[in-house]
C-alpha cells in the first residue's frame, strides 16, 4: 500500500535542493523518473532525455528516481513532490500502476504535463496521461516465447520471472508470453511466475532456487533481465548448468539488450534476448513534453520498435 509521508528521506531531499538549483537555471524543468536508478537500461533512458533538452535548449532534464526498485511507494512520493515543486512537465515509467494512476491525476489537477514511458497505467487509467512512450509489451513476451518455441518445438515445462506484480509493462510480457505458448505442448511449473521487483540479487536466488526444484525444466522465460545485471553469480548459476543449456535441454531467453547481456549471449549463456529502446524513450519523452507545453497533443501511444537478438545475430540486430 502507498503511505504518505511528512519527512523526505535524506536521498530524496537532497536531490530536490538540487533540483531547486536546477529550476533557477533554466526556463523549463521536466523530470524524467524511472523505477531506480541503480539500472543500466533507465540509464541509457536518462542519456537520451539530456539529448533532447540540449537540443531544444532552455529546458533542464531532471532525472529522478528511487535508488532501488521496490513496490512503487517511494517512486509515487517523488512524483508527489515533483508536483508540489511545479516542474513543467513529468514522465514516468510506472512502478506501481494504480498508484502512479493518483499521481497523474494530481499532476492533471494542477496542470501539469504527465506521461508515462516504457511501463504504462492500467487500461482504465490512461485518460489521466497524455500519452504512452515505449514498446508494445504484449510483443516483447511473444518474441520471447517464439524464441523459446523455436528451440523446444515439442514443448516442456517453463517458469516465467518478473519483475514488479503491479508493473504494467511486466505483466503485458506475461500476457504475451501465455498468448503465444500452445497450452497442450507448454505447461508452467508450480512456484512462477517469479517477482523479484528488479531486486538483482533475489531474482539469481530465485533463478537458483527454481532450477535446482527442477530440474528437467525446458525452458527459463523472463520479463526483464535482472539476473543478468549480476554477472558472476549469473555466470557461477549457469556453470552448473553448462551442459544441460548448451544442448539447448534448458533455453534461456531474456528481455533487453545491454552491453553485458550481449556478452552472455556471445557467451552461449543465452538463447535470445528481446531489447527495447530506452535511449529513445528518454529523448522523445522530453520532445513530447515540451510539445504538450506548447499546447500540441501527442499521439497515444508512441512506440520506438524491438531489437530481437540470437547468437547468429548478435552482431547485426541491434538498431543503430
Amino acid at each position: 500500500m502507498i503511505k504518505a509521508r511528512h519527512l523526505l528521506c535524506p536521498a530524496l531531499a537532497l536531490a530536490l535542493a538540487g533540483f531547486s538549483f536546477a529550476a533557477q537555471a533554466k526556463d523549463k524543468v521536466f523530470a524524467l523518473v524511472p523505477k531506480a536508478m541503480n539500472n543500466p537500461f533507465f540509464d541509457q533512458a536518462r542519456d537520451g532525455c539530456k539529448k533532447a533538452a540540449a537540443e531544444i535548449g532552455g529546458v533542464e532534464c531532471y532525472y529522478i528516481g528511487p535508488g532501488e526498485h521496490g513496490g512503487g511507494d517511494e517512486q509515487f512520493q517523488m512524483v508527489q513532490d515533483l508536483i508540489a515543486k511545479r516542474v513543467d512537465g513529468i514522465a514516468v515509467s510506472s512502478a506501481n500502476a494504480a498508484a502512479i494512476a493518483r499521481a497523474a491525476k494530481a499532476a492533471k489537477d494542477a496542470g501539469i504535463p504527465f506521461i508515462t514511458w516504457d511501463s504504462d497505467l492500467l487500461p482504465g487509467d490512461k485518460a489521466l496521461r497524455a500519452t504512452y512512450i515505449g514498446t508494445v509489451n504484449t510483443q516483447i513476451g511473444a518474441e520471447v516465447a517464439k524464441r523459446v518455441m523455436a528451440l523446444k518445438p515439442n514443448g516442456g515445462t517453463f517458469c516465467i520471472q518478473s519483475g514488479g506484480p503491479a508493473a504494467v509493462n511486466h505483466n503485458e510480457r506475461i500476457q504475451g508470453m501465455l498468448q503465444t505458448l500452445p497450452p497442450d505442448k507448454w505447461k508452467q511449473v508450480a512456484g512462477c511466475p517469479q517477482y523479484n521487483n528488479d531486486d538483482f540479487p533475489l531474482s539469481i536466488a530465485e533463478m537458483t532456487d527454481i532450477l535446482a526444484k527442477y530440474p528437467k525444466l525446458d525452458a527459463f522465460l523472463n520479463t526483464g533481465g535482472a539476473p543478468q545485471m549480476v554477472p558472476v553469480a549469473y555466470r557461477q548459476l549457469l556453470e552448473r548448468h553448462a551442459d544441460r543449456i548448451k544442448n539447448h535441454d534448458l533455453v534461456l531467453v531474456f528481455v533487453e539488450t545491454m552491453d553485458v547481456q550481449m556478452g552472455f549471449l556471445k557467451e552461449g549463456l543465452s538463447d535470445g534476448q528481446v531489447g527495447q529502446r530506452p535511449y529513445e524513450m528518454g529523448y522523445r519523452a522530453v520532445y513530447v513534453l515540451n510539445d504538450l507545453l506548447a499546447g500540441k497533443a501527442p499521439p497515444d501511444p508512441i512506440t520506438v520498435g524491438l531489437d530481437v537478438c540470437t547468437p547468429d545475430t548478435v552482431d547485426t540486430c541491434k538498431k543503430k
